[in-house]
């Protein structure tokens, strides 16, 4: 009887720790698409997402949305939504790696590239909802800045891609 005690204990704290560590499952277009529309759906979307991860599912989500033909203030609002829920579902400690990432991977999508308020409304709403501010869009810009000029897109400018100031930028 107590080696049956002990054995269910075991397979408990098993099954506990397994479901605690949720393997990450790369979102459909569907849902994509569903966090393009309505950005609080995106905390779903990055359950169980590493930093890479998580910067591929936001850049994708802000693609659609950039394709989505907003006005220019719901195109900013819709973007700073975003980076707001994910810079929530994500550790505090890897912000600064996660807009690192962020900016790498927009800036190796010519799509995204080519939009520069896209990149500014990316760069502000990290800057503004992570409470990090000017390191934070920094990591950013700069990654950016690394990707695209790889990329040989020779119209990528020395500066930040921010057309706005954030917080902590001169």
């Amino acid at each position: 009887m107590k080696i049956r005690n002990v054995f269910m204990s075991g397979m408990v704290c098993l099954v506990t720790s397994l479901t605690a560590f949720a393997e990450f499952t790369p979102p459909t277009d569907a849902q994509i698409q569903s966090a393009a529309e309505n950005p609080a759906q995106l905390t779903a979307l990055l359950n169980g997402a590493s930093l890479e991860q998580a910067s591929h599912v936001v850049k994708t989500v802000i693609a659609q949305i950039a394709s989505l033909n907003l006005s220019a203030n719901t195109l900013d609002s819709r973007v700073g939504q975003v980076m707001s829920t994910a810079l929530t579902a994500l550790p505090a400690s890897g912000l600064t790696a996660f807009a690192g990432m962020l900016g790498n991977e927009m800036g190796n999508s010519l799509a995204i590239r080519s939009q520069a308020v896209v990149v500014s409304d990316t760069q502000s709403a990290l800057a503004s909802a992570s409470g990090a501010g000017a390191d934070v869009a920094k990591a950013f810009g700069d990654s950016f800045q690394a990707a695209a000029k790889t990329s040989g897109d020779a119209s990528v400018k020395e500066q930040p891609p921010t057309a706005k100031l954030y917080p902590g930028q001169n």
